[in-house]
């Protein structure tokens, strides 16, 4: 990986309101979607409990980041529809190795070419036996792997992803590494709670921001970012674990900044994440649960702090829209179908161009 440093330049302007792109209102079928070449497209694919994201660059580059938990049938068809058999994945990245954000991409690796393969590189005797499954699939295939990703590069480093047409760097999609830690503490620095393995594995996530022009969408995997059982209204400014070390950098080191157009919630919406301090430091113009109600996620804390910061209600999309909640599900088959509800962000490196609303079915 050849790395690059970018200083980053704040600039203060006024925006034509006329430029804003609307939110979607209707869903449109999978089938008739058809999107401009020499954009930025970023799918944010319903996997059900989990994230699947296919990104789209404009020299039409394919990566993408986790899988979900069962990414089957309607994450392949909805993939299958943007990424012909025999279009390579130029990059595969697993944000951190649970079920519902890696399972569903052996299914990836399966149809398609597969160049690049980045995760934390976080290891653990309670690893499902899966995870190996995929660390051999990816071997067979071939494919570069960058892992453990610290050992490649620094927090607040770059990378170009897809140099532009135009040759300058502000025509390249960029990546902006925020955290590669792949063995986070056992006990908090800041609150002193002592983590449990899973919430360490989801403090492994690799935080990171797709930057193109003055577009960013930033992704942060299940990172931790409070006590989940704090559930008073006034527990709304606690921050600790991940967030709280990420909200520093931003403070102190203009390289590090959190500031994105477009938000993936942390963890889902869990209540142990989406800290206000945190949300308020990134403060999106557009913000994705990737979330289903296996986990009854999310959780109403985490959408209280979001009302908090004044994100118009529209600007806030979930792929758990119309989802059966656990307690109105018949049985086990009654799961939430896959490919239903996601969303599709267009950039053409000025401004966010369309926002679509897609159901495979």
């Amino acid at each position: 990986m050849h790395m690059r440093t970018v200083c980053s330049i704040v600039l203060v302007c006024l925006v034509d309101s006329s430029l804003a792109v609307d939110p979607p209102s209707s869903p449109v079928r999978l089938q008739d979607v058809t999107l401009a070449p020499g954009t930025l497209r970023v799918h944010f694919i319903d996997v059900g409990p989990g994230m699947a994201v296919l990104i789209e660059t404009p020299s039409e580059k394919n990566i993408f980041i986790d899988g979900g938990k069962r990414g089957t049938k309607g994450m392949m068809k909805y993939l299958a529809h943007f990424v012909a058999d025999d279009e390579p994945i130029s990059m595969a990245l697993v944000t951190h190795p649970d079920y519902d954000h890696y399972k569903g991409l052996r299914n990836v690796v399966k149809a398609y070419d597969v160049e690049w393969f980045v995760h934390s590189g976080y290891t653990s005797a309670e690893l499902g036996k899966t995870w190996g499954k995929l660390l051999t699939d990816i071997d067979k295939e071939g494919a570069e792997v960058f892992a453990p990703l610290e050992d490649w590069v620094d927090p607040c480093e770059y990378e170009v992803l897809d140099e532009g047409a135009a040759g300058g760097p502000d025509d390249d999609v960029t990546i902006l590494y925020l955290n590669v830690d792949s063995t986070p503490p056992k006990k908090d620095p800041v609150s002193t709670r002592t983590f449990s393995e899973s919430q360490r594995r989801n403090n492994a996530s690799i935080v990171f921001k797709i930057e193109y022009g003055d577009t960013s969408f930033l992704f942060t995997g299940d990172i931790n970012g409070r006590d989940k059982d704090l559930e008073h209204p006034d527990d709304d400014v606690e921050i600790d674990s991940e967030e709280f070390e990420l909200v520093q950098r931003h403070k102190a080191d203009d390289s590090c900044s959190l500031h994105a157009t477009v938000l993936q919630a942390p963890h889902h919406g869990s209540n142990g994440s989406c800290s206000l301090p945190f949300l308020e430091a990134v403060d999106p113009e557009w913000l994705v649960f990737t979330a289903g109600h296996e986990h009854n996620h999310p959780h109403p804390g985490s959408l209280r702090r979001v009302e908090k910061t004044g994100l118009p209600d529209d600007h806030v999309l979930r792929t758990d829209v119309g989802d059966m909640t656990p307690e109105k599900r018949v049985d086990r088959d009654e799961r939430e179908p896959e490919g239903d509800d996601s969303f599709i962000f267009v950039s053409d490196g000025t401004k966010l161009s369309q926002i679509l609303w897609v159901k495979v079915n």
